[in-house]
């Protein structure tokens, strides 16, 4: 098995161990598409409410992170062990479901740091309302929760975006990570066409 799989698995894993399936829990019809289907309009709330609170609590080195959220900046390949334990604890008056205890390798300390802190410590924005990417998923939590480890962020995009009310912009924060996905993008010479 390749090792840039590793995290995805470990997390599906512990999902799956930790609490019962979405379908057991909440039902939802899948539809079924074709080209003919009318558009469906999917409402994604509800599913986010039950993976709130159906969290793993994350530990890094000891330091404890709060959810999986850091896991989407750490470099793969730094990372030594991971051990998962059943159960539901209380940590800091909130309730998880399992702790992921992950160990990297020797000389390898991740830095991490809030969305929010990131965003006062690198840029200099405007008032305007602020919405983050990390890679291709827009991040869609609290962003004084929200972690990343800093060491594995490559680059940063900010794009002013408008919106119909013309009195408000939106500033898109797009941070791009270290993967060798997209160290070989960012090496790329890219000809009459624009940059990700």
């Amino acid at each position: 098995m390749k090792k840039n799989y590793l995290l995805p698995i470990v997390l599906l894993l512990a999902m799956q161990s930790f609490s019962q399936t979405l379908s057991e829990r909440m039902t939802i019809d899948k539809p079924k598409y074709s080209a003919n289907s009318e558009m469906k309009v999917i409402y994604k709330e509800s599913v986010r409410a039950y993976q709130a609170n159906n969290k793993a609590a994350i530990f890094v080195n000891e330091h404890f992170i709060k959810n999986e959220s850091a896991l989407k900046t750490i470099n793969e390949d730094n990372i030594k062990n991971v051990e998962i334990e059943k159960g539901t604890f209380q940590i800091n008056g909130k309730k998880y479901q399992g702790k992921v205890l992950i160990e990297t390798e020797s000389g390898y300390d991740p830095k991490f740091i809030s969305l929010k802190a990131f965003l006062e410590k690198h840029l200099n924005l405007d008032a305007n309302p602020v919405i983050f990417q990390i890679d291709e998923n827009i991040i869609n939590e609290d962003y004084n929760d929200y972690v990343v480890d800093e060491k594995y962020i490559l680059k940063v995009i900010v794009q002013k975006i408008k919106t119909s009310d013309k009195a408000t912009d939106i500033n898109h924060i797009k941070l791009i990570t270290r993967t060798a996905e997209n160290i070989k993008k960012a090496n790329q010479i890219i000809i009459g066409g624009t940059d990700f």
